[in-house]
C-alpha cells in the first residue's frame, strides 16, 4: 500500500497498510462481499505512525504517482 495516499474525512495521509473487515461471506447470488470497516496504518502530518478504524465508505485511495488502478499514467499510455 505504500504506493497509495489515503484520503479520509477530507485529509490526505501516507498509508502503510490496511485490513479489511467484512461483515459476511459471499452473497448467495455469488456477488463478492463488500468491506464494512477498514483498519488503516498511516503516517500523520508529524511523521508519527498511527492507526485508524472507520466505515469503508469513508476511505478513498489514490496512487502517489498519479497513475490509475491499472498502473498506467498519462506519460506511458
Amino acid at each position: 500500500m505504500t504506493d497509495y495516499k489515503m484520503i479520509v474525512h477530507e485529509r490526505v495521509y501516507n498509508v502503510l497498510q490496511i485490513i479489511l473487515d467484512f461483515d459476511r461471506g459471499p452473497a448467495e447470488d455469488g456477488t463478492p462481499p463488500q468491506p464494512k470497516f477498514i483498519d488503516a496504518v498511516y503516517i500523520d502530518e508529524d511523521g508519527v505512525i498511527k492507526t485508524m478504524r472507520d466505515e469503508a465508505w469513508c476511505f478513498q485511495f489514490v496512487r502517489r504517482n498519479g497513475g490509475t488502478a491499472n498502473g498506467k499514467t498519462s506519460n506511458n499510455g
